[in-house]
């Protein structure tokens, strides 16, 4: 919770240097939070945080009277919106390869969408063995990215343009992974 409201920049009144006041800890203890469960693509009303921060921010600013003006924290995806996060790493000396990061990004991001929106995998990895599920969930995958390849190609084309990828393809690649097959 801490570590989320000083990447927002939210507890600047409270911390000197390193340090933070003491209140900060005193509302985290009891701030209420909820069960939350990061998925690696979002969509509308999928929370980002598991509580408010604009809300804990407006009871430091009650508890200790200091002023704060901040812009607030979107909680959830908005209406019609779409968020991701990725993992990457590049090894010291490594050039980074945008054209490669952007194929790269794409594939993954379908394969979450696939996931998400088709729970038949999620079956196939319970019901079977470890290597017979990974052919079949790796067939189903392949299958789904050769059919829908011309969507795929949009959304590596919006990251090599690096505005992200394409909303509308994201959304349709939703609907063709719910009608799936497997």
């Amino acid at each position: 919770m801490i570590d989320t409201l000083t990447t927002y920049n939210l507890l600047t009144p409270w911390q000197h240097g390193e340090d933070l006041d003491d209140a900060v800890f005193r509302i985290a203890a009891t701030f209420p939070l909820r069960e939350h469960r990061s998925k690696p693509y979002m969509i509308t009303g999928n929370e980002h945080f598991g509580f408010d921060p604009n809300a804990f921010v407006q009871r430091l600013v009650e508890e200790t009277g200091i002023a704060h003006t901040w812009e607030p924290v979107q909680i959830k995806v908005p209406e019609g919106g779409r968020g991701f996060t990725f993992v990457s790493a590049n090894f010291e000396g490594q050039v980074p390869n945008p054209e490669r990061e952007a194929k790269r990004n794409a594939r993954e991001l379908a394969w979450h969408i696939r996931k998400r929106f088709a729970p038949s995998l999620d079956q196939v990895l319970s019901h079977r063995d470890k290597e017979q599920a990974s052919q079949v969930v790796a067939t189903l995958f392949a299958d789904f990215l050769m059919d829908n390849m011309d969507l795929v190609s949009q959304v590596e084309t919006g990251f090599k343009a690096g505005n992200g990828g394409d909303l509308d393809a994201l959304m349709e690649l939703e609907q063709r992974a719910q009608l799936f097959p497997g």
